[in-house]
């Protein structure tokens, strides 16, 4: 039976030996030497966890796409964690139709084409009063139902891009019957259009083909950026989410602002930080299928930052490869950065896209180790 490490039992073997004790004993005594370094270096090999920081504007997208590396790559979502999201569904469902009904109501004063039906001022009254931690039973629901119905609201909500409202609205009011049953619990696609808003840092680990990593997701908007120093420490890669749908609308916490302008200029930040330097940046034109609709409607020339294109500004494929070219030219390094148009909703999709994230990031750790590939 052996016992004791290669470095004891190569001690007792020399002191066997006769002859030239002290050559083999030093002999021995480097290679295991060796040994021991190419152990310790396999070890770190296999216990090193790749560090992906995923960064963006507010309302990016970017938890909704951690929600569906989760879903992919990690254990998914239970029953019961996806019930765990009830209360943020119901809030989303009762906050997104106040906004409607504040809204129509300013609306209202200018053109009477947004003047709710007289008929529905119980129903009005009532959610109007009801709390977003409230819970959502069936007549919360059949007054949400009745008021989503009101052509007032639809035409509100067609001009949602004017003021900041929940882009899954539509989502869950179009299945507010099924969400305000008593035994409802919430499908994955539920729990993926969900929105609570990040603060501080959420991480999550999973393993792809043997290879570790590790995600974090922080807030996006502008007073929770501070808390991202904490999360830079041998990043080995960026994912900066922008939602491209974005360059018509304003910011959360700045009604003054552009998203779009905002999201320009934080990547512009993020790409040439000091911080950065040595690691790779992936840009997720995030929303694609929402913008896809819209870009029909309304012009990305409404966007001051895209306000010199020349091309037809309702063309989908002209639109998407001017903003990406708009954004990548702030990159004044000499890195490379890859460039996707995602849609987080989409599994797909994402299952994809992270498919050259992944191998970005093990060819950096690759030369990091002085390794080539083959």
């Amino acid at each position: 039976k052996n016992s004791g490490s290669g470095r004891a039992l190569g001690f007792r073997m020399g002191l066997c030996a006769s002859g030239d004790v002290s050559l083999g004993t030093d002999a021995e005594r480097e290679h295991d030497r060796r040994l021991q370094k190419e152990l310790h270096r396999q070890n770190q090999k296999n216990e090193e966890i790749h560090k992906l920081l995923l960064l963006g504007a507010g309302q990016s997208g970017k938890s909704t796409l951690f929600k569906q590396m989760i879903s992919i790559y990690g254990s998914g979502f239970s029953s019961t964690e996806r019930e765990s999201y009830r209360n943020i569904i119901f809030g989303n469902v009762i906050g997104s139709m106040q906004v409607l009904l504040e809204q129509a109501d300013a609306f209202a004063k200018e053109e009477k084409t947004y003047q709710i039906d007289s008929k529905l001022a119980d129903d009005k009254e009532e959610v109007e009063n009801a709390r977003s931690d409230d819970s959502l039973d069936e007549k919360l629901g059949e007054r949400i139902e009745a008021l989503w119905k009101d052509p007032a609201i639809k035409a509100t909500y067609n001009r949602r891009s004017e003021f900041q409202l929940n882009e899954s609205a539509g989502y869950y009011f179009d299945k507010i019957t099924e969400i305000a049953s008593p035994d409802y619990i919430p499908s994955e696609t539920d729990v993926l259009r969900s929105r609570s808003r990040t603060t501080g840092v959420i991480e999550n680990n999973f393993t792809i083909d043997g290879n570790r990593f590790q995600m974090f997701d922080v807030g996006g908007q502008r007073s929770e950026r501070k808390k991202w120093i904490h999360c830079f420490e041998n990043v080995a890669c960026v994912l900066f989410v922008v939602a491209v749908s974005s360059y018509n609308q304003r910011l959360f916490e700045d009604n003054s602002t552009n998203r779009l302008v905002e999201a320009l200029d934080l990547f512009e930040e993020v790409a040439n930080s000091r911080w950065f330097q040595r690691t790779s940046v992936v840009l997720f034109l995030n929303k694609r299928d929402i913008f896809m609709e819209k870009v029909k409607k309304f012009p990305i020339t409404d966007c001051p930052a895209l306000a010199d294109f020349t091309g037809d500004p309702h063309d989908y494929e002209e639109t998407t490869e001017f903003i990406t070219d708009v954004f990548l030219d702030r990159n004044r390094t000499d890195k490379n950065i890859l460039s996707h148009l995602t849609c987080a909703m989409d599994k797909n999709n994402v299952n994809l896209v992270f498919d050259t994230v992944k191998e970005t990031v093990m060819k950096k750790s690759l030369e990091a180790a002085g390794l080539s590939e083959y």
